[in-house]
């Protein structure tokens, strides 16, 4: 959620405060005192929906003698160590960057933060500069596990041993669903003519093909057997190069993301919007599955 504290309301031009009572237009994301928008009736800025208008939080002024707190927007002594108004360490970076866009740090707070359910320091370091705070938030679900053996991939190499059962089990749709579309499709070409030889001998026994055809060649439940065998195999081997597979993927989008972007806002806004596993094949393996109990 987008902090408004600092920023005016457009109705009575009075600042937020962490006690306001915010409602934010649906249509714009204009924000107004919830007293306002009732006399009012209306968002303030109605007249330029049609145009399209969508609010955005005007620059403010750079103010040297200030420090203003990343979290509630207060404008605290230079020298200030903790904020006067929400309490939190005013670090020497955020000293540094104190205009930094509010929501960057409301996105970072609610994975990685101090109230995340995470001990202290899971999402410390970074690789190839890319933090490991912008690796959980990219993540999304499972950022804590796949954090956890990226760091193991960076300490011990090609030492580490790690196995994603996930990716043994759906092989395929695992990669289709933290969005590795080419091995995804390799890996589902490869799955699919291993699996002929034992399809078609299903497919005979259903009586859906004649045990003449010549598709049932001779020596197909030996091909079957070797398939089978071969299908395993590949499936472990998958199992263990998930996890560095995909730590590459997220490293080289991060980078891509921050390399074609000209903000740190607009770095954050494109992470967000490219953030967490795929949810359209998250939804087709729940319908495989309840379709496959069916059957």
């Amino acid at each position: 959620m987008f902090n408004y504290n600092g920023h005016n309301c457009d109705v009575c031009n009075e600042k937020f405060t962490p006690q306001s009572d915010v409602v934010v237009c649906p249509e714009c994301g204009t924000p107004h005192h919830r007293e306002c928008y009732k006399q009012l009736g209306h968002c303030v800025n109605e007249a330029k929906h049609a145009e399209g208008f969508v609010w955005q939080a005007p620059q403010r002024a750079v103010n040297p003698n200030v420090t203003v707190c990343p979290k509630c927007q207060t404008e605290n002594p230079k020298d200030a160590m903790f904020c006067e108004q929400c309490g939190i360490a005013l670090t020497e970076q955020q000293k540094k960057n104190p205009h930094t866009p509010p929501f960057v740090n409301d996105i970072r707070e609610q994975v990685t933060g101090e109230n995340s359910p995470f001990p202290a320091g899971t999402f410390d370091g970074d690789i190839d500069g890319i933090s490991y705070k912008d690796m959980a938030v990219y993540i999304g679900p499972s950022s804590a596990y796949y954090v956890y053996n990226f760091k193991r991939l960076q300490r011990e190499g090609k030492r580490a041993r790690i196995f994603c059962w996930s990716a043994f089990f759906f092989d395929g749709l695992y990669y289709l669903y933290r969005k590795m579309w080419l091995e995804a499709i390799v890996i589902l070409l490869i799955g699919s003519l291993l699996a002929l030889p034992s399809t078609l001998i299903m497919m005979e026994t259903m009586g859906l093909i004649p045990a003449t055809s010549p598709l049932l060649f001779s020596g197909i439940e030996t091909a079957a057997t070797g398939c089978s065998i071969i299908s395993f195999m590949f499936k472990m081997w998958l199992g263990l190069i998930a996890v560095s597979r995909y730590k590459k993927k997220v490293v080289k989008d991060l980078k891509k993301i921050r390399q074609n972007s000209q903000t740190s806002a607009q770095y954050y806004q494109t992470i967000m919007a490219k953030s967490g596993p795929s949810k359209i094949v998250l939804i087709l393996g729940i319908i495989m599955g309840i379709s496959y109990l069916f059957i």
